[in-house]
C-alpha cells in the first residue's frame, strides 16, 4: 500500500538507518526527532511492554462494541490506528475488515517492528497495512483520506490530545468516526480514594509489604494526574491524563465535531476488586492474596455502595468517539 497518499509530507524508509527497523516509514520531518513525552518503556523496553500488554481477545471485544455503537461503515477503504503498539487494535480491525488498507501508526519503531514481524509471519503479510512511525500529535494527514480512526488507550499517554484529534478530523472524510479508550478521572478518584482509606489503616508492618507499596505508588500517580498538564513532569510520565466528558465536549466544540459519544468500559458489581487486581497484576506481578482479607473488604464494601447508574457515569475507563460533521448541502432554488 502506498501511504504516501495518505501523509501531506514524503515518507522516508527508516531501514535506510537501521536495518531492524525496514519496512516502517517516518515523515522526512521527523528523521531524528527527539520523541518528547515518551519513555523507555514503549522505546528501549518495547518487548517487555509488548508481553504485559498485548491482549488482542480484549481490545476486539471492546472494538466490536464501539463499531455496533458508532454504526461501522459497511467496508471501509482506509482505517488510521493511533498509537498501534504491537497490534492490539490493528489485529483486530484487520479482521473485521478485511479489505480495509490499515495505517497502523507510532511513535515507538520498536513496538511498530513487533507488529511487522507479526504481520510477516501471516498468510496475507503486510501487503494491506503501512506501519509509520510518528508522533500522534504531530501527525499531518492528507484532509478526508480515512474512514475510520481508532486509538486504543493512546491519548492519556500523549501531551497534548486535542492536537490528535484535530489531526484525525482533518484525516477522516465527512461523517467518518474517531474512537478512543481512555481513563476517566470519576472512577479512578473513588479507586484512589479506596486506595487511600487503605493505607490509613495499614499497620506499619503492613505498609512495608510491596502490595500496599504498589498502593501507595498508585495514589501518588492519581494525584500527580490531577496537575496542570503544563507542568514539565509529564514529559517524564507514561500515564499523563484522566479524562472527563466535559473535557471532551469542548474539544467537540471548539474543532466542530458533529457528535460526541461517550459510555463506560467493563461496567460490573465488583468494578474496584477487578481494577485492584489488574493493579496488582501488572504494577507488580503480585497475586490478589498480597493484599490482606481486610483491605479488600473495604474494596468490596466500596464496590456495594455504588448503583449500576453511578458506575456508568463514574466510569474508569470510557469509550470516546467522535464523528466529523458532514457539510450542509444548500437545497436547490424552487
Amino acid at each position: 500500500m502506498d501511504a504516501g497518499e495518505i501523509f501531506a509530507e514524503p515518507l522516508l524508509d527508516l531501514g535506510s538507518q537501521d536495518e531492524a527497523l525496514a519496512g516502517i516509514l517516518t515523515p522526512r520531518s521527523a528523521l531524528g526527532a527527539a520523541k518528547v513525552g515518551v519513555t523507555a518503556q514503549f522505546l528501549e523496553r518495547a518487548d517487555e511492554y509488548h508481553r504485559a500488554y498485548l491482549n488482542v481477545e480484549y481490545w476486539r471485544f471492546l472494538l466490536d462494541k464501539a463499531l455496533t455503537v458508532a454504526g461501522p461503515p459497511a467496508d471501509p477503504a482506509l482505517i488510521i490506528d493511533i498509537g498501534s503498539g504491537s497490534g492490539n487494535s490493528v489485529i483486530p480491525l484487520a479482521e473485521r475488515f478485511p479489505n480495509a488498507r490499515i495505517v497502523a501508526t507510532d511513535i515507538s519503531p520498536q513496538l511498530l517492528a513487533i507488529l511487522r514481524d507479526f504481520l510477516r509471519s501471516g498468510a496475507e503479510g503486510t501487503q494491506r497495512f503501512s506501519l509509520v512511525c510518528v508522533d500522534a500529535a504531530s501527525a499531518r494527514y492528507n484532509e478526508d483520506v480515512a474512514d475510520l480512526a481508532v486509538g486504543a488507550a493512546i491519548l492519556h499517554h500523549v501531551l497534548d490530545p486535542a492536537r490528535v484529534l484535530s489531526a484525525c478530523q482533518r484525516a477522516l472524510k465527512p461523517g467518518g468516526w474517531a474512537i478512543f479508550f481512555e481513563p476517566f478521572e470519576a472512577g479512578n478518584t473513588i479507586v484512589r480514594i479506596t486506595y487511600q482509606r487503605i493505607l490509613a489503616q495499614a499497620s506499619e508492618g503492613e505498609k512495608t509489604t510491596a502490595a500496599m507499596r504498589l498502593l501507595e505508588r498508585m495514589v501518588a500517580d492519581y494525584t500527580v494526574r490531577a496537575r496542570p498538564k503544563t507542568d514539565p513532569i509529564f514529559r517524564d510520565l507514561d500515564d499523563k491524563w484522566m479524562f472527563t466528558r466535559t473535557y471532551f465536549e469542548r474539544i467537540k466544540a471548539e474543532q466542530g465535531w458533529a457528535s460526541l459519544v461517550t459510555y463506560a468500559l467493563n461496567v460490573a458489581p465488583n468494578l474496584l476488586r477487578n481494577q485492584a487486581e489488574v493493579h496488582l497484576k501488572l504494577g507488580a506481578q503480585l497475586p490478589p492474596s498480597s493484599l490482606p482479607e481486610w483491605a479488600w473488604s473495604i474494596i468490596d464494601e466500596t464496590d456495594a455502595g455504588l448503583s449500576d447508574d453511578l458506575r456508568q457515569e463514574w466510569a474508569l475507563e470510557a469509550a470516546v468517539m467522535l464523528k466529523k460533521a458532514t457539510p450542509n448541502r444548500s437545497t436547490s432554488p424552487q
